[in-house]
């Protein structure tokens, strides 16, 4: 795997986030891909990924940032650490870490497998 399809698929998915775009978004991660959001349950399937972030896009977000820290890779699978940033107009809203595990699809491409992130932000008690 090329650090530039890493980068091109997190465009995709800022892009995605900028354009208020569910699909665009999903469109990263593998057809039978995994978000474990923080706070809820596990989400599988392209479908259902899309419908998550449908969701996320409704309570305003409408924008962000990725950055990777490291990257490892062993045959088809790839894992990225990084950091994100979310943004709601022009107020940050979230930042915190995340971990992807990029799997290589059957023609070639790579696509999120397994997404999971959190909030450096305290969680309200």
């Amino acid at each position: 795997m090329a650090r530039n399809d890493i980068d091109a698929l997190n465009a995709a998915f800022v892009q995605g986030l900028e354009k208020g775009d569910p699909g665009l978004i999903a469109s990263v991660y593998a057809e039978d891909g995994r978000v474990l959001a923080p706070g809820s349950e596990a989400v599988s399937g392209r479908a259902a990924i899309e419908r998550f972030w449908q969701g996320a896009l409704g309570q305003g977000l409408t924008g962000g940032s990725l950055s990777t820290v490291s990257l490892e890779e062993q045959g088809d699978l790839a894992v990225e650490e990084g950091r994100y940033e979310l943004t709601a107009g022009n107020q940050v809203v979230d930042t915190g870490k995340y971990v992807v595990v990029h799997r290589r699809q059957p023609d070639g491409t790579w696509r999120y497998g397994i997404d999971i992130w959190n909030s450096d932000q305290t969680p309200p008690s």
